[in-house]
């Protein structure tokens, strides 16, 4: 993400920003850092720029947290690091400062966060010029945020997903089959399972249709773990290495969404 700033230092002045760092944040959450070194600021203002490296999690983050009455997106920014300045020694005399450097030396400045600046981008310019820029016309990039053991969850969770990791591990080694019996396990791990898993999702209709989602994807992976006994693939396992990829993702899907309604929905 490119973030760009009109600078422009006080007449008959010139200022180096030898080392800073520009920090993103929403909320309490980390959006990103980016950092320039050595860049010159002029009094015309030119515009400096910030390359600040994100993740597509973290910008959904900040797109989940606006309320459907939200019209901007607000970011906080901070700046830390170190500068140099210079005044010009024909700089008028009325207008010098206590506070500027020795008139014809380099001084340094030290920048610090105290007074953060607020960034508000309106949310059709956030979609049009930050989600839209990241996106590729042949993928989506996905990042879950998979549940873990805390005082919201219990510690079954966090079993699940040790599952989920070694099912990626089996997957990365070429054992196919391994990754169903790992992801099995990992359904079998969360608290209720098989059929009370959801039991504390509030909404009746949406608990009901959810739990048929769990079971259709449970008979998914029990597919993938036993050789077939009919049909042409008799003697074999009827999952593919492409099912095999399918699979982690499909239950990267359900526990990290069905974590969070389980949270939200919590009394």
């Amino acid at each position: 993400m490119l973030v760009r700033f009109a600078a422009r230092p006080r007449a008959h002045s010139k200022v180096v920003l030898a080392d800073v760092t520009l920090r993103l944040e929403h909320g309490q959450e980390l959006i990103g850092e980016g950092r320039i070194v050595e860049e010159r600021v002029e009094y015309d203002g030119a515009q400096i720029v910030f390359e600040v490296p994100t993740s597509a999690r973290l910008l959904r983050h900040v797109t989940d947290s606006l309320g459907p009455a939200s019209s901007a997106v607000d970011l906080i920014a901070r700046l830390h690091g170190l500068a140099r300045t210079w005044l010009d020694p024909a700089a008028p005399i009325g207008q010098r400062m206590a506070s500027n450097p020795k008139p014809g030396t380099w001084e340094p400045l030290t920048l610090t966060s105290s007074y953060p600046g607020m960034l508000k981008v309106p949310r059709a310019d956030w979609y049009g010029q930050v989600l839209a820029p990241t996106r590729n016309e042949q993928y989506r990039y996905i990042e879950l945020a998979l549940p873990r053991s805390d005082q919201m969850l219990t510690v079954e969770w966090a079993n699940a997903v040790t599952h989920l990791d070694r099912a990626e591990a089996a997957y990365a080694t070429g054992d196919d089959p391994a990754v169903f019996s790992h992801l099995r396990a990992a359904l079998d791990a969360l608290p209720g399972a098989k059929k009370h898993v959801l039991d504390g999702v509030v909404d009746a209709n949406k608990r009901s249709r959810l739990d048929a989602l769990l079971k259709d994807a449970d008979e998914f992976l029990h597919t993938g773990r036993h050789v077939a006994k009919l049909g042409e693939q008799a003697g074999s396992f009827p999952m593919t290495h492409v099912d095999a990829a399918f699979a982690p993702d499909l239950l990267r899907v359900l526990l990290s969404h069905m974590s969070l309604l389980l949270v939200v929905d919590s009394p």
